[in-house]
């Protein structure tokens, strides 16, 4: 057989490339406004529906996500594709860090929570037109580092900043602004 008939089997597979890239305006901006979370069980009680065209949609359940707005330019999502030639594997590592100002026992006490669960979080970015990203829904995120401090100056962060890392066999999913209303605490 012919290598360009193994080409041509291999452009009619489901992974086929689809489209292109035009640079578009510059009217987005850097950051997160919002982060949204709740436990990975709680999620899959939402009976989440996966669309092709990479958005989620869910039915609110009694367990809502709890929203911790985010400080300017503290908090970020980054999302790894990670890919194996020799093993034929691909998946993804989100990573959210989460901020939060001001010591306190009741957000200890929180944290010491969220510690201790595996979540789902819907990510709002900043900008005139938010974007909501929802990250760990197969296997959930989970807190893998975190500090506690003071600062030293005046003008230093006095509170908490929390890592949430995962491993998912897919890319994060996008949820309109309706559905993120109906979930949030």
């Amino acid at each position: 057989m012919s290598p360009l008939h193994h080409l041509k089997e291999y452009n009619n597979m489901a992974c086929a490339l689809t489209q292109g890239y035009v640079l578009d305006c510059k009217d987005e901006v850097g950051g997160l406004k919002s982060i949204r979370l709740v436990a990975l069980a709680d999620w899959l009680l939402m009976a989440p529906v996966y669309a092709a065209d990479g958005t989620v949609g869910i039915t609110p359940a009694t367990n809502d996500f709890y929203k911790y707005e985010q400080l300017k330019e503290t908090s970020s999502l980054t999302e790894g594709i990670n890919s194996s030639a020799s093993a034929g594997t691909v998946y993804y590592t989100p990573e959210v860090t989460l901020v939060i100002s001001k010591l306190a026992s009741a957000m200890r006490n929180e944290i010491q929570l969220l510690s201790k669960n595996r979540l789902v979080a819907i990510v709002e970015t900043n900008g005139a037109t938010p974007t909501f990203f929802v990250c760990g829904v197969t296997t959930g995120l989970e807190v893998s580092a975190g500090t506690s401090a003071s600062g030293t100056a005046y003008a230093d962060l006095q509170g908490y900043t929390i890592t949430l890392s995962g491993m998912e066999p897919e890319s994060m999913w996008q949820m309109t602004q309706a559905d993120v209303d109906s979930v949030t605490n």
